[in-house]
């Protein structure tokens, strides 16, 4: 291949073969700042000479052969160029001068140097009286001194002789004789060509010579960018990026270019290629005088060999032009050598007060480095790192620093801050680390504030006997004189408790939710913070149910913490809370917030949480596609052993959202999963239990449907929780109750609710309503229906809106008032099927027959607001009774309702139902 941009070059050779041939002996020295680009010049030169008709003798020079006596000429006089009478003449003069008998450290006698010298040159003008003769010797500063001496004989007889020599020689290389140059210098025609980089046309003309005008105009900027110019880059760029077919425009910088940048390297003096492994190690804080104290190089040298490889392209100002060059040089560095590169970067970065985290990079790149400082480096980049959501590196860093503690209290310390940090990115990761903080913990070697994270680790795997163990040795701490913040979080820790793991506080002996202590400063029941007001919150809601206070306490909250792992619970209370008081529609746009906050922070076990938070607001709207999809984002995020007891949650909701749509198998298949044996003694175990039984109910297993109902209402009671907003057990036993066609005992327990902390919930008492309808009358069954129904929009739980809109329908046929079942039937399958239930959508159709060919015809031609408006007039609604239910002025239900007429071609309300009846 001709090199673009090297025309000029090869040119200027053409032009000095060209003087030799009319007797004017010439010398050459190209250099450059690496082998290869000199080789390839000297290649595709020597190609053109010899179509020329020059007779080339070549020769290459390596560091191996510097001790072997006339190894570069025996090369050169070696070469199929020249006749077999000039080859053998040859031989036998150089085997004279360096026989094999003699030891390599042995110099030649004069004489025979003498006579050798001048039976090759003679050898070299006979060639030249026919034909230019060209001598070519690559890597000059490697020749043996032999071999030199002969070459500059040979330099200092050109004079008229039809014979080029040209010799190549890496730039500033530390191994270059310096008196090869001056020697060079005193020949009259010598000439020096040095060799540049590409420019940024040569390498966007060699890119459309090569790929193509599209290919340069889309690559080549990019490829000048990453090699600086260097036609071997460039190259391994094309085959790169060619390799992955251009995907997109994007350049690809993989396997060609890193053999290319170890060839770069390898072929250059070794000083190059040792600065590049060290600034390959200390990347952003490679600064010259630290690379010459980190390589033990005079700075002066060190410099130079950082310019040579800005020249080559490898490195721009310091750094390498891409991370792939880095990656190159660090991946070809022995293992030993690195780590030993990286301990003295370490010890380097300390004494200059570089961040933690990047002494920590190179103590991890060291293996077992014990140096008194290094403990605490590792500890302060790992608090680092966790506040920069880097938790892997943050694992790495305390794992080397438990690798390197031997005092206990500092083990207890590393081995709580690495349970954390191992529990943010996977807690079954953790598990190790949490059985011996709780060996610690039995030896009462643990603080009030490495306690509370063991609890939470233990609640998280449903280790209740082990936790109520932790929360009596917190209460021991928490009762010392002093301890007053202690004693204001374990009031927290103790309504947290209170509502999600009930049965911890019952098994240790601190029982009771206790007032905080007087004088606490830090967080109190009734102070500010937001972990003791969304501790409370939860509690009081669960307990006493939501008050006017609530939802603006529970946004207050949400507004003032960020997400952490401290945090994430006081976050889980709120928007709990928020959904106890049936406000599930401000709850979702905060938890889209704290799940995006978690993805982009790279969390998984938050990111699970919340998707599982995320799943059950869904449920309540009655949204089973956006339930479905967080459930199993959950259950995705982390495997079902790093879920713990959480996994009630997701797992809940799924089975819940599949038997709704009425995907019976899959539901099916969930309910065989393992779960937990310490999850039904948690709040989420409730939802389990709950979702189950709906599965069994919608399979028509009345009796195991009211089983799980029971159980649920059995704990619920005996942890103070029954109330309706959490689990309403009281209305599933109902209505497995009426698959048995136990209507009475159905309704004695509809009629409880009511006594009960949030018994005036509009979601409870909608469904409430839907039920007792079951359970009335005919005649009464549609007022309580449509009290149901306004009920559950309120609430906004679409799901159980279906229910009661499917309920109205079949209690509308049951009446004799067809017309009425099939509108309502139309609005009951339009509010299902935004739902995705499936087999309520069956039931309504069976129910009415037909109406989706007709009155679905006529709804199509309204708007959604127009529809609304004419199933409620449908219905025997007033304009005044209409605009409070959907929040319009009663002019604007006027206007509707003209609009509706001249659409369905009616006079008035009275003819809606009839026109849908012909239309049918």
């Amino acid at each position: 291949m001709i090199l673009i941009e090297r025309d000029k070059e090869i040119t200027f050779l053409i032009d000095l073969l060209t003087e030799c041939a009319h007797c004017r002996g010439r010398v050459a020295t190209i250099t450059g700042p690496t082998a290869t680009g000199k080789t390839e010049l000297v290649y595709a030169f020597s190609r053109r000479a010899v179509e020329s008709g020059a007779i080339w003798l070549s020769a290459t020079c390596s560091r191996t052969d510097q001790d072997v006596p006339f190894g570069v000429v025996s090369q050169l006089f070696h070469s199929a160029a020249l006749p077999i009478d000039h080859s053998s003449r040859a031989a036998r003069l150089i085997e004279d001068a360096a026989p094999e008998s003699r030891s390599p450290s042995e110099r030649p006698r004069e004489s025979d140097r003498l006579r050798a010298t001048q039976g090759l040159w003679s050898i070299v003008l006979e060639l030249s009286k026919t034909n230019t003769v060209l001598i070519t010797v690559d890597d000059i500063e490697y020749a043996d001194s032999m071999s030199w001496q002969l070459l500059l004989n040979f330099v200092h007889r050109l004079k008229s002789a039809n014979v080029l020599i040209v010799l190549t020689a890496t730039e500033g290389s530390q191994d270059m004789d310096s008196h090869i140059e001056v020697d060079l210098m005193r020949h009259p025609h010598y000439e020096r060509i040095a060799l540049l980089p590409f420019s940024y046309q040569g390498v966007m003309k060699m890119t459309r010579e090569l790929m193509g005008d599209a290919a340069s105009v889309r690559f080549g900027p990019a490829f000048h960018g990453v090699s600086g110019g260097n036609p071997l880059l460039v190259r391994a760029l094309m085959e790169d990026t060619g390799n992955a077919g251009g995907q997109a425009g994007e350049l690809v910088v993989s396997e060609a270019f890193s053999r290319s940048v170890r060839a770069l390297l390898y072929r250059s003096d070794p000083a190059m290629l040792t600065v590049a492994q060290g600034l390959a190690v200390l990347g952003d804080f490679a600064l010259p005088s630290l690379l010459a104290e980190l390589l033990d190089m005079p700075a002066s040298n060190v410099k130079q060999t950082l310019n040579r490889l800005e020249v080559i392209g490898i490195v721009d100002e310091l750094r390498f032009r891409h991370p792939t060059a880095r990656a190159a040089v660090l991946d070809d560095l022995e293992p030993h050598a690195r780590q030993d590169m990286h301990r003295r970067a370490a010890r380097l970065l300390h004494a200059e007060g570089a961040a933690a985290t990047v002494v920590a990079e190179h103590l991890l790149g060291s293996a077992r480095f014990r140096e008194p400082w290094a403990l605490a480096e590792l500890r302060e980049a790992a608090e680092q790192a966790l506040t920069d959501d880097r938790h892997e590196f943050a694992v790495r860093c305390l794992k080397l620093a438990l690798e390197l503690c031997g005092d206990d209290p500092h083990r207890t310390l590393i081995t709580t801050a690495l349970a954390r940090a191992e529990w943010r990115i996977n807690p079954a990761s953790a598990s190790r680390n949490v059985d011996r903080l709780v060996v610690a913990a039995r030896g009462d070697a643990l603080s009030f504030q490495e306690l509370d994270t063991l609890l939470r680790f233990l609640l998280w795997n449903g280790q209740h006997d082990e936790a109520a163990r932790v929360l009596e040795r917190l209460d021991a701490l928490a009762t010392e004189p002093g301890a007053d913040e202690e004693a204001a979080w374990l009031d927290i820790v103790r309504h947290r408790l209170s509502c999600t793991h009930p049965p911890v506080l019952s098994r240790a002996r601190a029982v009771a939710v206790t007032a905080p202590a007087a004088g606490a400063t830090a967080w109190t029941a009734a102070g500010s913070g937001p972990h003791a007001q969304a501790a409370t919150l939860l509690t009081g809601v669960l307990r006493d149910g939501p008050d006017a206070d609530t939802l603006r306490t529970a946004e207050r909250v949400l507004h003032s913490v960020s997400l952490d792992d401290a945090n994430l619970e006081t976050v889980e209370s709120a928007l709990f809370a928020l959904v106890y008081s049936d406000r599930a529609d401000l709850a979702a746009p905060w938890c889209d917030v704290m799940y995006s906050e978690a993805v982009q922070r790279r969390a998984p076990t938050w990111r699970a949480t919340l998707a599982s938070l995320r799943a059950v607001i869904a449920l309540r709207q009655g949204d089973l596609v956006t339930a479905e999809e967080y459930a199993r984002g959950a259950l995705d995020i982390l495997p079902p052993r790093s879920l713990g007891v959480l996994i009630g949650l997701p797992l809940a909701v799924l089975i819940r959202a599949t038997t709704e749509m009425g995907k019976y198998e899959v539901a099916a298949h969930l309910l065989r999963q393992p779960i937990p044996d310490g999850i039904l003694q948690t709040r989420f175990g409730l939802y389990y239990l709950q979702a189950r039984a709906h599965y069994h109910l919608a399979t028509s297993h009345s009796h195991a449907a009211l089983s799980d109902f029971s159980t649920c209402g059995r704990l619920m009671r005996a942890w103070g929780l029954d109330t309706p907003t959490l689990v309403p057990w009281r209305h599933g036993a109902a209505a497995a109750l009426l698959q048995m066609d136990q209507q009475d005992q159905a309704r004695a327990l509809l009629e409880e609710p009511y006594e009960l902390p949030g018994g005036d919930s509009l979601r409870a008492r909608g469904i409430s309503r839907r039920l007792l309808a079951a359970t009335s009358d005919l005649r009464q069954r549609a007022p309580l229906l449509r009290e149901a129904i306004d009920m559950l929009q309120t609430a906004g739980d679409r799901l159980e809106m279906a229910y009661a809109l499917v309920d109205l329908t079949h209690t509308l046929n049951e009446l004799g008032e067809p017309n009425k079942a099939r509108m309502i039937g139309y609005r009951a399958d339009s509010v299902a099927g935004e739902c995705r239930a499936e087999p309520l959508r069956q039931a309504v159709r069976h129910s009415t027959d037909g109406y989706e060919n007709g009155a679905g015809e006529s709804m199509n031609v309204l708007s959604d607001a127009e529809q609304r408006v004419a199933s409620l007039a449908a219905l025997g609604y007033t304009n005044r009774e209409i605009s409070r239910k959907i929040y319009i002025t009663v002019s604007t239900v006027e206007q509707h309702l003209t609009r509706i007429y001249r659409k369905l071609n009616v006079k008035g309300r009275r003819d809606l139902p009839a026109q849908f009846s012909q239309m049918m």
